[in-house]
Order: C-alpha cells, then sequence, then structure tokens
C-alpha cells in the first residue's frame, strides 16, 4: 500500500484488519500507528482493548489468543507487535502460523507490526503485500522533506524559507524523528518571532554526525590540522566511537571521489544526484569539497581508511590514536 493510499482510508475511517509498517524511519511508523490507534481505540478504553508485544520471544499463538478476544465496550480491539522478526527466515514455525491466521482476523480485531527490516521472499510479507496491508516507510526525498519541514512551523505560526531549510537538513540530517524535535525547540526558542533564520539553526539545533564528518572532512581539504583534531575531539567528548566516525569519515571521502569523477566526465549535480541517491544539497556539498583534493590523493585517503579500520579491527592500533594519526596525514 502506498502512504497517499492510507492516508486516504484512514482519513474516510477505513481501516485494514492487519497492517505491516517496515522501513528505516522510525517517525512515520510511529506517526501512522498512533493515527490507527487514536481512531480504534478510544483513550479510556486502551486499557482494555490495546495489547502490546515487542521482541522476537513472543510466540505466534500468544498473539493470535490476544487478537481472539472480544473488545471491552468498544467496537474493536488492537494488537500491536514490534520487532517481532517473523517476517525474516529465523521463526519459520511462528510465520507458518502466522500466515494461516491473517486471512481469517475477526472483524473486532486489527494488528499492527513495526518492523525495520524484512524478507521481502518471506511467506507471511507475501502473503500481506498481496492483501496490501504493507507499507513500506522509507527516508522522504529531499524535496518531500522541505515540504514537511515547512508544513510543521506553519502549523506553529512560523515560517522557514527554501534556504534555511536545506541547512536546517544539512545541520540536523534528514531522519523525521530528529527534525521533528529540532523543530520543537526551534519554536519554543523563537517565542513571537515568526521567521527562522539559518543562525536560529546554529544557535539551538543539535549538529548530525553526518554534519560534524563533513565539516572534518572540509577541514582536511583546507589542511587545517588544528581545526580537523578539534572536531574529531569534539566526537570522541560526546562519545562517537572511533570506528564509526572512522567508518563514517570514508564513506564520505569515498562519496567524494565518485562526485569527482562523475562530475570530471561530464556529468551535472542533477545527474549526480540520481545516479547516486542521495540528496541533491549532499551532492552540491561534495561537488564543492571534490574541488579541495586531487583524485589520487582521494584514492590514497580511502586505502589509508580502510588500513586503519584493519589495524583496529586486529587490535593493532588503538582506535583513538588511529584514527587522529590519520587525520593528522591527511590534514598536514
Amino acid at each position: 500500500m502506498h502512504m497517499m493510499q492510507l492516508k486516504e482510508q484512514l482519513k474516510k475511517n477505513i481501516f485494514q484488519p492487519a497492517y505491516l509498517f517496515y522501513g528505516e524511519e522510525q517517525f512515520l511508523k510511529k506517526h501512522y500507528l498512533e493515527e490507527i490507534q487514536k481512531k480504534l481505540i478510544p483513550s479510556e478504553l486502551q486499557m482494555m482493548n490495546l495489547t502490546v508485544f515487542e521482541g522476537k520471544a513472543i510466540p505466534a499463538s500468544q498473539i493470535i489468543e490476544n487478537m481472539e478476544l472480544l473488545p471491552f465496550m468498544g467496537e474493536k480491539r488492537l494488537v500491536i507487535v514490534k520487532n517481532s522478526e517473523l517476517f525474516l527466515s529465523g521463526r519459520k514455525n511462528d510465520t507458518e502460523l502466522m500466515s494461516n491466521y491473517i486471512p481469517n482476523i475477526p472483524p473486532t480485531s486489527c494488528i499492527v507490526f513495526l518492523e525495520d527490516t524484512v524478507d521481502k521472499r518471506n511467506k507471511l510479507f507475501k502473503l500481506m503485500h498481496a492483501k496490501n496491508y504493507t507499507v513500506e516507510c522509507e527516508s522522504l526525498k529531499e524535496n518531500d522533506l522541505l515540504v514537511w519541514i515547512k508544513r510543521e512551523f506553519n502549523r506553529k505560526n512560523k515560517n522557514i524559507d527554501s534556504k534555511a531549510g536545506i541547512y536546517m537538513l544539512r545541520m540536523v540530517g534528514t531522519s523525521m524523528e530528529n527534525l521533528a524535535n529540532e523543530i520543537q525547540k526551534l519554536i519554543d526558542y523563537m517565542e513571537e518571532r515568526k521567521d527562522v533564520t539559518t543562525k536560529d539553526i546554529d544557535d539551538i539545533c543539535i549538529k548530525s554526525i553526518d554534519a560534524h564528518i563533513f565539516d572534518l572532512v572540509k577541514a582536511m581539504g583546507y589542511k587545517k590540522v588544528d581545526q580537523a583534531l578539534e572536531i574529531y575531539s569534539n566526537l570522541i567528548l560526546i562519545k562517537e566511537p572511533p570506528i564509526r566516525i572512522l567508518s563514517m569519515l570514508t564513506r564520505q571521502i569515498r562519496l567524494i571521489l565518485q562526485v569527482k569523477y562523475l562530475y570530471s566526465q561530464g556529468l551535472g549535480q542533477k545527474e549526480i544526484t540520481e545516479i547516486l541517491k542521495q540528496p541533491s544539497f549532499v551532492i552540491g556539498d561534495c561537488l564543492k569539497q571534490s574541488q579541495l583534493f586531487a583524485i589520487e590523493k582521494l584514492k590514497e585517503a580511502i586505502e589509508d581508511c580502510l588500513q586503519t579500520d584493519m589495524d583496529i579491527k586486529t587490535g593493532k592500533m588503538d582506535g583513538e590514536l588511529a584514527v587522529e594519526m590519520l587525520l593528522l596525514k591527511h590534514s598536514k
């Protein structure tokens, strides 16, 4: 089921007997679950008519038993199942049992599954997908995120233009959950002011790890070794593991190399964005950073990142020191 179809059904109070929300965007899963819960079960009846299961240890038989209970003083009973792994390959018997049950859900019950990952070859997934019960909650595209950000501010009588909206995406990242938290902080901070500025975002919003890595690579490109080490030290202070910092650094340098190569082949920003499936502002930033590095230097940096990763994982070097030495080499 497409998200737009789900929205239309919920507006008309049309409910399916079962839903599977899956994918990486936690905010959307939480949002649509709350919509269904609010519409199906009055708040005063949730103690009696709402059951929540979490984890793969819950047997399918127990879930089904709860589905078979009649609602108390209401029309519907709602069962929520989180991270069950019933849509992966490890729970064959429970998957089989649930697959047999889904077509026979009583009209007084509704079940909602929330899963981060699924195997689309899984029998239960294929059954629910065929019945149009599945909704993929993937990250929104850049333009859709901008529309959503503007709408969230407008709901509280605030305005943000596209420039500030893109800047917010760059600083906070594309997670809607993180964005929602930072939007609320900005609204509280602004009080009576109407227009959000980039300074407001700098003053209030928590930078994403991606934004820190972007600044780190920029410092490396400009050979500002002190700045690079300061950014790295700040990441360590906020408890980011060196191996994760290294992984994201490697990813960013590799992305810059890909962008630089494609641009050298005559491709423009729009084409590169489509090929690499990244937000346009990310590719734009990479194009700017790519001017700071020669292709050979980028290749060398990636090789050194991979060697550093191996040195850390094999215990040859301490993680924090190994990444620091890598930064020293490529920032001088």
